[in-house]
This record gives structure tokens, C-alpha cells and sequence, in this order.
């Protein structure tokens, strides 16, 4: 409840674009950058996100909550996955003669043999460190994309834009639906959550572990909870008096892309093309240019 995505009304290059734009560069960027793991194609990559996200002039009291959420979640994947995998983190790249271990950490893995677990050094090595930052850079720059998108665009030109990338009404709507949720949801729990304040609730005094503090949220969680689902159904009554779904939607507002949407759209597809042509051809060289994508790009003076 307490990380939101509000829309924030201004005059930005990101704000005039049109959410068809926005959303068909975040795509081709994801699908792009997932295709590789050389440190330096995700290096452009993540400068490239960097100033398309500061030509947003988004600041960072604004987009605190959500910084802070995308941040300690990619900390965690990353991570996580650097510990689980036991290290080898260098699964689906080329593979490598020999790597360059700085030091092993005593650590308990998984084992093809029973017991399945038991004690094993975690290598700490200059490849499985570069693919762990590289995963990192990889993931945030995606969210250099996709932060603004909320932030930058009406929610009620999100169905229109959806439906102009050529989906079906319902879906469309479903998805407009899903963005204007969130807010409202979140609107709600404010005025709760004021309410049962003017009565003596005290949300920063809750004591008890998690069952304990999840039983005590009742006053919050049932109203909120109750209000959104009375509110789905009068949306559902609304659409089946206007027979929705029966004929053809007709849409209030029309988008209409300038000449830097269809820019941005022309780049976005072409570079997508681009990396998946040379990803697909990598495969059938060891070495080369067109091979690049499926090498790590490790500096020499780090792996000599």
C-alpha cells in the first residue's frame, strides 16, 4: 500500500511521448538486453535507460518508494541467485578454460548425489562477479524504462494505448482497469487509515509477530478489502448495462503519434532486429564479431 505509482502531471520530452512509444521501447529494450550478458552491450544499454529516465525530470522524493522496492528486489535476485546457484552464475555463457578465483568461501550447495546437499566452496572468481554485476546493471536499466511509464503517463491513455498496439478491447480495458486499481486502492487506504486514526488506532504501535500485527490490521485490512470488491462489482453492473463486450468499443480520446513516437517506435523494432539477427547467428561461431553477444566482455587487466 505504501509503494505507489501516481501519475505526476508536467511538461517533460517523456511526457509528450506517446504511451505506444513508451511501451513498445520498454519491450524491444527488455527482449534486447535479455538476449545478451557482455558487460559492455548492457553498459550502453544501461546509459541509453539513464538518459531516456532523466529526460523525465522525475525527482526523487516522488519516486522514492518505488527506487527503494526495485532496488532491495534486485539486490535480493541478484544475490540470491549469486548463493543458490552456488557461484555459477556463468551458466549460458560461453564456456570458460579456467576461471580466475580470487577466493572460495566455505558454504553448503546442492550436490547431484544424496543427499543432494552438504558443504562446498563457493568460488568467488572474476567471471561469476562481472555476470553478477552485469545481471544487476541489466535489471535496472529495465527499470529506467519502465518507472516512467506510470509516472509519466495518464492512466486513461493506458487501454488506448494497448488497443492501438492492436489488442483486443476486453484486454485493453483489463489492463487500463489494472492501472487505475492501484491508485484508488491506495486513495482508500489513506481514508481508512485516517479514519481509524480519529478513532485511537495506532498502525505504528502494533506489536506481536507477523500472525500477531497481520490479526491487529483487521480495522485496515477488512474495510479496504470490502471496499474494493463492492467497487468491482458496480464497475461490473456499469459495463453490463452499456452491453460491453457485445459490439465494437469506441474510445473517447484518439491517440495520435508525432513524428518522434514513430522515431522512437522505427529505432526500438529495428534494434530489436538487430540484436536478435546477430544472437541468432553468434551460435554458429566460436569467435568473431558476431559472436560477441555470448561472450562476457570481461577487461583484460581484470582476467589476464
Amino acid at each position: 500500500m505504501l509503494i505507489n505509482f501516481p501519475y505526476v502531471e508536467r511538461d517533460t520530452p517523456v511526457h509528450r511521448l506517446d504511451p505506444r512509444a513508451k511501451l513498445i521501447l520498454l519491450f524491444a529494450y527488455a527482449f534486447s538486453i535479455s538476449q545478451t550478458s557482455n558487460l559492455w552491450v548492457i553498459l550502453a544499454g544501461l546509459i541509453i535507460a539513464a538518459f531516456y529516465y532523466s529526460q523525465a525530470h522525475l525527482k526523487w522524493v516522488e519516486t522514492k518508494r518505488a527506487w527503494t522496492f526495485i532496488l532491495i528486489l534486485i539486490t535480493l535476485l541478484t544475490v540470491g541467485n549469486y548463493f543458490l546457484s552456488g557461484g555459477n552464475n556463468i551458466q549460458g555463457v560461453d564456456p570458460i578454460p579456467h576461471l580466475h578465483v580470487l577466493y572460495s568461501i566455505p558454504f553448503i550447495g546442492f550436490k547431484r548425489l544424496p543427499p543432494y546437499i552438504g558443504p562446498t566452496p563457493l568460488f568467488v572468481s572474476v567471471e561469476n562477479l562481472t555476470f553478477l554485476v552485469s545481471q544487476a546493471m541489466r535489471l535496472i536499466s529495465i527499470a529506467f524504462f519502465s518507472v516512467p511509464i506510470p509516472y509519466t503517463t495518464n492512466p486513461g491513455h493506458m487501454g488506448i494505448a494497448f488497443k492501438g498496439m492492436g489488442l483486443h478491447d476486453k484486454f485493453a480495458y483489463a489492463i487500463d482497469l489494472s492501472f487505475r486499481f492501484l491508485p484508488t486502492v491506495v486513495r482508500d487506504f489513506g481514508t481508512t487509515l485516517d479514519a481509524q486514526r480519529a478513532r485511537g488506532f495506532e498502525l505504528d504501535k502494533l506489536r506481536g509477530g507477523l500472525v500477531g500485527k497481520t490479526v491487529r490490521l483487521a480495522p485496515m485490512i477488512v474495510p479496504v478489502v470490502i471496499g474494493s470488491i463492492v467497487g468491482a462489482e458496480d464497475i461490473i453492473s456499469a459495463m453490463e448495462l452499456r452491453c460491453f463486450g457485445i459490439g465494437k468499443r469506441s474510445w473517447l480520446i484518439e491517440l495520435r503519434a508525432r513524428p518522434i513516437d514513430r522515431t522512437i517506435i522505427t529505432l526500438s523494432l529495428l534494434g530489436f532486429a538487430i540484436i536478435t539477427i546477430l544472437n541468432i547467428l553468434g551460435y554458429f561461431f566460436t569467435q568473431g564479431p558476431l559472436h560477441f553477444l555470448h561472450t562476457q566482455g570481461i577487461p583484460h587487466f581484470l582476467a589476464p
